[in-house]
């Protein structure tokens, strides 16, 4: 394999913001749940069987595939949109540190949403410190392994001090 010419003679054109992330998901139905009931996100498109017949005809070979095209696109406030993709032959991991999605919140509401989630039987570790004092973290993953974070400056609350555990994030079987 030959190495990326990371010098270039061009300079690079300019990208201005971060349009999506993907998440892989097993359920799209469980997805939507979690992450428009659950965490209050927008759904802003649902691209299914009828969506991909009427504009990506030529993928329809895809559609049953463990790779599926169907996804749903949400967006948090003016984040980035994030599109979860099916993959329905997905094992679900046991949740990792990284790669994870952070999200801010403000620090009067992150003990709300951590009770919110905990309410919900999403297993949680945190809040957590890993910066500054006054910063916290809450770590908990979605149904489909995918680590999620929600992190703050200026908490007042008590807080443990290190990376998270989390082995504690895996949803019950």
């Amino acid at each position: 394999m030959t190495e990326p010419n990371t010098s270039p003679s061009r300079p690079a054109p300019r990208i201005d913001v971060i349009h999506h992330l993907t998440l892989p998901v097993n359920d799209l139905a469980q997805a939507e749940a979690f992450y428009v009931g659950l965490l209050g996100a927008t759904l802003l498109r649902r691209f299914g069987r009828e969506e991909l017949f009427a504009h990506r005809p030529e993928r329809v070979e895809e559609a049953d595939a463990d790779q599926s095209p169907y996804h749903l696109e949400i967006r948090f406030h003016d984040t980035p949109e994030i599109h979860l993709f099916l993959q329905r032959g997905r094992v679900v991991p046991t949740p990792p540190p990284h790669p994870h999605l952070a999200f801010a919140v403000d620090h009067d509401e992150l003990d709300a949403f951590t009770a919110r989630l905990r309410d919900a039987g999403v297993p949680v570790d945190g809040p957590r410190r890993l910066g500054p004092p006054g910063q916290a973290s809450v770590y908990f993953a979605d149904p489909f392994g995918n680590t999620l974070e929600l992190t703050t400056m200026g908490y007042r609350g008590e807080v443990a001090i290190g990376p998270p555990d989390v082995k504690r994030l895996a949803h019950p079987a």
